[in-house]
């Protein structure tokens, strides 16, 4: 009976260890709410780019980003960016699979993506046109979007 009483204190403690770490969860996510989403019209000498506006079937679509500005720009991963239909842009078609680590981009400094023409699944999408959008934020938390349009052909 001992060893009963046992766990359900421990049991007790753990829910509410549990419930406290809820709401600081909850706080967090309304912190996160607060993050504004700024027009990227702003920041000047920030530029987001692919490489032509159209490729052929089978071609790897290479986008760049580069840092033009008197400023660090954070990107939130290794490979901040995902790629939409544009006839179809409330859902990634394709999105890496990367480090979730801030990488700084300095002044005057570039970074270069490539994607494969394939969706998530690894099959190949169709000829037509799309859209790439990376995400990115300044040293004062606003988040910014970028989008680079380009369109896929058969030969």
């Amino acid at each position: 009976m001992r060893s009963l009483s046992f766990l359900f204190l421990i049991s007790l403690v753990s829910i509410s260890f549990a419930m406290s770490d809820k709401e600081k969860l909850v706080a967090k996510a309304e912190d996160i709410k607060k993050v504004t989403v700024q027009d990227t019209a702003k920041i000047e000498g920030i530029k987001f780019y692919t490489q032509k506006n159209s490729y052929l079937k089978g071609e790897e679509v290479c986008f760049i980003f580069e840092n033009s500005s008197k400023t660090d720009i954070l990107l939130p991963s290794a490979a901040p960016f995902a790629i939409f239909e544009k006839t179809k842009p409330e859902v990634a078609i394709y999105s890496p699979t990367s480090a979730q680590v801030i990488t700084n981009v300095k002044p005057n400094e570039k970074k270069q993506w490539c994607w494969n023409q394939k969706d998530q699944e690894g099959k190949e999408v169709s000829s037509g046109d799309y859209f790439a959008r990376i995400t990115f934020f300044d040293k004062s938390g606003n988040k910014y979007f970028l989008k680079s349009e380009f369109s896929l052909k058969i030969k």
